[in-house]
């Protein structure tokens, strides 16, 4: 899914690497799971001499042009179709090639080949290193297996491209097909919204706080002014000073709540972070983590934790229903003790 392009993420937090549960009132809780954990053989007859591409429901990308604001221009609407091909899996341990295309439009295309090696754990986290062919820095690409409608998929989030961009990301359930049955779908428009479980967050203000962003106890804040099909972007501020005093954010939030939260601030520094969304739009709640690659294997930054910002109408309106459940309640009372 593009995993030629650049660094990807799935599953909850880097290399699949957090595993989240709720907690009463909505409340995550993030376990980290050790990322050299020894790959095992549960998947290889899966994996094995197999062959995966995008289904046409997860098509859609975007790719943010300047290198310095995810925002300014907007993001533009890309079509991504890619293609691997793996070889024999063993104990874990597969490889493989792929093929990714994308289309700005339906007569303009560019497109790159990789070389895949991959390690699936024996809890379904999957890594993948994407090695372009014509040359260049390989790519890690992270996920983990999931169900979907009775078939296993590789679920992937990415953020790719080279410092100063453009950057792409993109989101997908990588199936897998026989390519002598099957003919996956040209990455072509396709408006239909398969993804609209997180769409209450277009609009929604956070406070954010991210010692790895802002210092020690710093805290900022943000807003996702859009979301489309589990791609949001917006801009936020952190404290004054700081390297991330002013920054936009661009990234995706799986159906299940794997979030990809990536952060470019005014001098084009790039940072991204993974974890997990729950709630609603007076509940809501990330848990984040800051991640970078040493070699293959991921190191994770402190947690940082952002709550949304209810508006003054939903506030306004909740207090309402208090209020009123509060008098129907005294009412009640009233008439049993009389």
């Amino acid at each position: 899914m593009g995993g030629a392009f650049g660094v990807g993420v799935g599953g909850g937090c880097p290399g699949g690497a957090v595993v989240g549960r709720m907690l009463a009132g909505g409340v995550l809780a993030l376990a980290l799971i050790v990322p050299g954990r020894a790959p095992a053989g549960t998947w290889d007859e899966l994996l094995s001499n197999s062959h995966w591409y995008v289904p046409e429901e997860n098509l859609l990308a975007y790719m943010a042009t300047s290198g310095s604001s995810f925002t300014s221009p907007p993001p533009l609407v890309l079509w991504d179709q890619t293609l691997w091909a793996l070889g024999p899996a063993v104990n874990g341990l597969f490889s493989g090639s792929s093929q990714a295309t994308f289309y700005v439009t339906p007569q303009s295309s560019f497109s790159q080949t990789t070389t895949v090696q991959g390690i699936a754990t024996e809890e379904g986290q999957i890594r993948m290193k994407f090695t372009p062919t014509s040359g260049g820095d390989p790519i890690i690409g992270i996920g983990q297996f999931r169900s979907v409608s009775g078939t296993t998929a590789m679920q992937m989030q990415m953020i790719s491209g080279p410092s100063g961009g453009p950057y792409i990301t993109h989101w997908a359930y990588m199936l897998p097909y026989d390519p002598a049955t099957f003919t996956p779908p040209d990455p072509l428009p396709n408006e239909d919204l398969t993804s609209t479980e997180w769409a209450w967050t277009a609009g929604s203000r956070w406070d954010f706080q991210s010692d790895s962003l802002f210092g020690l106890g710093g805290e900022g804040q943000f807003t996702i002014t859009d979301y489309r099909n589990g791609y949001f972007w917006g801009s936020g501020t952190g404290p004054a000073g700081s390297p991330y005093e002013s920054f936009t954010q661009l990234g995706s939030i799986t159906p299940e709540g794997n979030v990809l939260f990536n952060i470019l601030n005014a001098s084009g520094s790039l940072v991204s972070l993974a974890g997990l969304v729950a709630g609603g739009a007076e509940t809501g709640r990330m848990e984040l983590r800051e991640y970078e690659f040493s070699g293959d294997e991921p190191a994770f930054g402190p947690l940082g934790v952002a709550v949304v910002v209810p508006e003054p109408g939903a506030l306004g309106l909740a207090a309402v229903a208090a209020l009123a459940l509060s008098l129907r309640f005294n009412r009640r009372h009233a008439v049993r003790n009389h």
